[in-house]
């Protein structure tokens, strides 16, 4: 019957792996229909690598599941993305049911979070979402329990734990799941960037939106919107019909946060309680509305509904093809006294060239980021409103505007664009002076071969490549060529004369000579990942101290007459 039902499949399959069985890959196919819930139109893909890689199954299925080994293990770290049927013991943190159409039936799916590492109070312990196919009754918030049979899906580098209808359940310990009190919310501002909360908050924004499904089953309809209180505010997603109207006061009990990119937002499902909060003392809509209003410091990657004045100090208009029509994106730079950064408009604004820079509100735009730098998505016109003036000192040039900012700062925030620091020179790289850049990407070469495109003759450039330190953070300076021979009172010639008469080695060790201990102020755009914090610059200054004066201060800190 499966071979059947499978046919056009395993036809597909027997062509690229004629090795094959027709019987085990309908097997295949069957297993992922029953127990994944995975039509085998989705599940093609993972099939045929199976059977290409020589894992497929060479006996009966029954045989099958004899022989397959089961990997126990104790953390969650120790699984990777295409571990099946295994064994952990875990902590149950979330549970929560929903309804899902699967294959136009609708069915109840488990979903929450689990954590590994269970008997151990104080221990460090790794968090996993987790989808339960079953739904299995004994499967409880708050209980440990010993899952046997579950499989690891990964998406964009995520890792969750698939618990499937074959999954056996066994419960260690009963246990009853923490939860906020209805009675004590928590302020927005302390919002975490996963788990279950209680708030109060004014709905600043509400619009219906659909999620289309990736198998392309049809979509879901959802309501985005906004809320907030006088810490801060908040994104919310409801998959559950919302009629609050913008400027209610709502109580939100068992809300779940879900994190998107670097923002947190608020999830509303069917366990969560919404009710009309009354309360004669909290800010009305819109005293909140001005004061939730972001500088481009705030913003942050994958933000929406943001309100924010800004200032475009350089607009242009590009085309592209898309499905071979022409198609418009207007884009350029924008400042206010806190940074810079980019924004992109899908509509034409009412901007001439000639009017730059121009002040305006923005209503409810996206941030995207490149390179962890923010980029403003305007979709539609009326997002963007023209004000006579800016609400700060008309006399700063934001064009040519920097931030200065403590390098603690820099180094515990996010990526920004047109700011200062301050820091004390604690290395300088032995590729700091002439390099050469490939000709293709600019990457520098080594040993005269660029990683992506072999050997070239190279382009030359200047470089420094320092790393700083101030109370105890530490990040890397790039510092261009222009800011490189300004710093060091050189010109090119100069330059190039110094490395032939001391080499290469020569030269950066005359460099430390200049720079080692010395304070510096660098200018320019920070890049800050999970691998640390850099600087790239394009201007630096060594201050000059009166030796007098430092030796008074010195003398002063120290107590000496």
């Amino acid at each position: 019957m499966s071979e059947e039902k499978y046919a056009d499949y395993i036809q597909a399959v027997l062509k690229e792996c004629p090795e094959a069985d027709s019987a085990e890959v309908a097997s295949a196919f069957a297993k992922y229909e029953d127990e994944f819930y995975i039509p085998p139109q989705d599940a093609m893909r993972s099939v045929l690598r199976r059977f290409k890689s020589g894992t497929g199954p060479t006996t009966s299925t029954a045989s099958t599941r004899q022989s397959r080994e089961t990997k126990k293990v104790a953390l969650l770290s120790e699984l990777s993305g295409d571990d099946r049927d295994i064994e952990i013991e875990v902590t149950i943190a979330t549970h929560n049911i929903r309804d899902q159409l699967i294959r136009g039936e609708e069915k109840q799916i488990a979903f929450g979070f689990l954590e590994d590492n269970p008997w151990e109070e104080n221990g460090t312990k790794t968090r996993w979402d987790y989808k339960d196919w079953g739904p299995h009754a004994n499967l409880a918030a708050g209980s440990i329990v010993r899952i046997e049979g579950a499989s690891v899906n990964e998406y964009n580098g995520k890792m969750s734990l698939n618990i499937n209808q074959s999954t056996r359940i066994v419960v260690l310990k009963e246990g009853v799941a923490t939860t906020v009190s209805t009675n004590d919310p928590i302020e927005i501002k302390s919002v975490p960037s996963e788990g279950y909360i209680c708030v109060v908050g004014r709905v600043l924004a509400s619009r219906p939106d659909q999620i289309h499904r990736k198998d392309g089953s049809g979509s879901i309809d959802v309501v985005r919107g906004r809320i907030a209180d006088e810490t801060g505010t908040i994104g919310f997603l409801s998959w559950e019909p919302f009629d609050h109207e913008v400027g209610s006061l709502l109580k939100i009990d068992g809300a779940q946060v879900r994190s998107f990119r670097d923002t947190p937002e608020l999830n509303f499902g069917r366990t969560t309680r919404i009710e009309v909060f009354h309360d004669a003392n909290f800010s009305d809509l819109e005293t909140l509305s001005n004061s939730t209003s972001l500088t481009i410091s705030q913003f942050r990657d994958g933000s929406r509904d943001v309100d924010a004045v800004i200032q475009i100090t350089e607009w242009n208009k590009r085309s592209f093809t898309r499905d071979g029509e022409e198609k418009f994106l207007w884009s350029g730079q924008i400042a206010d006294p806190s940074g810079r950064c980019r924004m992109s408009a899908w509509q034409e604004l009412p901007i001439r060239s000639e009017d730059l820079p121009v002040t305006v509100r923005l209503k409810g735009v996206r941030i995207r980021a490149w390179q962890g730098i923010p980029d403003v998505t305007v979709d539609t016109a009326d997002q963007v409103e023209i004000l006579s003036a800016p609400p700060w000192d008309e006399s700063i040039d934001l064009i040519n505007h920097c931030v200065e900012i403590p390098l603690t700062e820099m180094v515990a925030g996010p990526s920004r664009v047109g700011i200062q620091t301050t820091g004390l020179v604690v290395s300088v790289r032995d590729d700091s002076g002439l390099i050469l850049r490939c000709t293709e990407c600019r990457r520098v070469l080594r040993e005269g071969a660029c990683a992506d495109h072999g050997p070239n003759e190279g382009n030359e450039d200047v470089r420094l490549r320092l790393v700083v330190d101030h109370g105890g953070s530490t990040a890397a300076v790039l510092v261009n060529k222009e800011a490189t021979l300004a710093s060091l009172s050189m010109t090119i010639e100069a330059l190039h004369a110094s490395v032939s008469e001391h080499g290469k080695d020569g030269f950066v060790q005359r460099v430390r000579e200049i720079l080692l201990g010395r304070t510096i102020v660098a200018s320019g755009r920070s890049i800050v990942d999970d691998q640390g914090a850099m600087l790239l610059s394009d201007k630096l200054e060594i201050p000059e101290k009166d030796s007098q004066l430092r030796a008074t201060e010195l003398r002063a800190l120290w107590g000496w007459s």
